[in-house]
């Protein structure tokens, strides 16, 4: 096992530069860790991400989740809720804000109290130009990565992906056990 040295893990006073900087970079250090550079190539891409996409396309974070999560089939407001790991009051306010901007529907289900969200023409159109902006995003951040160097990074990320569900699961299915007074 990889061992991290601890005094370096510690935080340190702001240089002004950012974690993720080369600067940060030490070998052996907490922010070294494979997990940790990944968290923070998601932190960028979700910052740019979320002002590109706002900017763009007027749509939040969450209302970009709800695109990408309808565009290819309905989804039920419960199974979408759950999905996205949010409150159903927050993403069903989220979810009239869209309807009345004429991006979703949101009808009952036949038969049952569960309401059906699906994308209208105007959604599904708007979700065709947010593929061609990610497709465009994708390539200009792998650009000048050599083609075999992709297909490992894919490789190694379905494979640690993978391993991160089992262990999602695995946390699920443990037991939480109550702390006493003292926090122990």
């Amino acid at each position: 096992m990889k061992q991290v040295n601890a005094a370096r893990a510690r935080p340190q006073p702001s240089t002004g530069t950012p974690p993720w900087s080369e600067q940060h970079h030490e070998s052996g250090s907490f922010r070294d860790l494979v997990t940790m550079r990944m968290i923070a190539l998601f932190s960028l891409l979700r910052r740019g991400g979320t002002l590109a996409q706002k900017r763009q396309f007027g749509l939040s974070e969450l209302e970009w989740r709800v695109m990408v999560n309808v565009a290819f089939s309905p989804q039920s407001l419960t199974g979408l809720a759950d999905l996205l790991v949010l409150d159903r009051g927050q993403l069903s306010r989220t979810i009239k804000a869209m309807a009345q901007r004429g991006l979703v529907t949101r009808e009952r289900k036949p038969g049952g109290p569960e309401i059906v969200i699906e994308l209208t023409k105007q959604g599904e159109e708007l979700h065709e130009r947010m593929i061609e902006w990610a497709v465009e995003r994708d390539t200009a951040l792998t650009s000048g990565i050599p083609p075999e160097d992709i297909a490992t990074l894919r490789r190694v990320l379905t494979h640690m992906i993978d391993k991160a569900r089992v262990r999602l699961e695995e946390e699920r299915n443990l037991e939480v056990e109550p702390r006493d007074a003292d926090g122990a």
